[in-house]
């Protein structure tokens, strides 16, 4: 760091809170200054330095290492906490209650970074006054789960390949795969890893839960044509890709409400309120298994209108239900 100067410091500040600046910074940098050092960088009197370290121990304990020769905060390093007004507060505390309904696992590093960053201000602990819960699908998640996440993770921030043994929901059959992991989606309960299959040759989705085992290869990726998550899963209804299809649904005013109080259910949404307070919502999707069951959740008070071929696949299975029922 370049020696600050009458020239070069910021208008308006005064060169003692520079200083007091610049030595909270070196300790925080665990650079163990030195009176020595400091006299040789500021060209000021021991008596000067010791005063400023002591106001730097009025705001966060200081000592003497005598193995390093220089000075260290007591409690390790301060430099990134900060204070906090009530609605940053409200925020993290939105933030951690999101954090932790992925697992245990999140819920301490989320924690432990709490501790290592901030302080809250007033007297009362985090989350005593304020109460916030958002309830969300549970977790699948065990700890082996829990150390093929932090596998793929470390992946995918180093673009190396994984290989797998992986267990497929429809087949059922198990098959060893190269994968190049793109990202990771948390959805509906349930983690699922995107990426690039060489076994396939194409770029799949694979739900953790059914990785049964996982090691990282030498292998280095770049993604394919700039992949973007986000926009990968914009046509699937959820996570799950399939055949592009033209989907329009009509749900009784009883529930417009509901259906309207929401801006968009889905990014290629068009919708229209008929006369009769009906509302007609039509979606372009990547299949239609997920939207099949978003579809369930409106019974009784909703209608496939297209395509013919969800509207009838829809048709028998609730006949199938009606006759479980009898």
């Amino acid at each position: 760091m370049p020696e600050i100067t009458k020239t070069t410091k910021p208008a308006g500040i005064s060169e003692k809170i520079i200083r007091l600046l610049e030595i909270y910074t070196l300790i925080a940098r665990k650079e163990y200054p030195s009176i020595k050092t400091l006299k040789e960088r500021f060209h000021v009197s021991e008596r000067t330095l010791f005063r400023y370290l002591e106001l730097i121990n009025l705001v966060d304990a200081i000592e003497y290492d005598h193995d390093k020769e220089g000075y260290k905060f007591t409690s390790g390093d301060r430099i990134k906490k900060l204070i906090l007004s009530r609605d940053e507060l409200i925020t993290l505390l939105s933030a951690g209650q999101a954090v932790s309904a992925l697992g245990d696992s999140f819920r301490e590093n989320f924690q432990g970074l709490m501790k290592r960053m901030f302080v809250t201000s007033g007297k009362s602990p985090p989350g005593e006054e304020t109460q916030i819960i958002i309830k969300t699908a549970d977790p699948v998640l065990t700890d082996k789960m829990d150390a093929i996440l932090k596998t793929i993770s470390l992946s995918m921030s180093e673009k190396r390949a994984v290989e797998m043994t992986y267990r497929s929901q429809h087949s059922k059959t198990t098959a060893d795969r190269i994968v190049d992991p793109y990202g990771l989606v948390y959805y509906d309960g349930i983690w699922i890893m995107v990426g690039y299959c060489h076994l396939r040759k194409e770029i799949r989705s694979f739900a953790v839960d059914r990785i049964l085992s996982i090691r990282e290869r030498n292998i280095y990726f770049s993604p394919l044509n700039d992949f973007n998550l986000k926009a990968h899963l914009s046509h699937a209804w959820g996570v799950v890709d399939g055949k592009e299809t033209n989907v329009t649904v009509r749900f009784k005013r009883d529930i417009a409400d509901y259906i309207i109080r929401k801006e968009k259910w889905h990014p290629s949404e068009k919708r229209t309120i008929l006369q009769n307070g009906d509302v007609e919502l039509s979606f372009t999707v990547a299949g239609t298994d997920e939207i099949k069951r978003w579809i369930y959740s409106w019974l009784p008070n909703v209608e496939v209108i297209r395509p013919k071929s969800l509207r009838n696949q829809i048709q028998k299975e609730l006949a199938a239900s009606a006759a479980l029922h009898s």
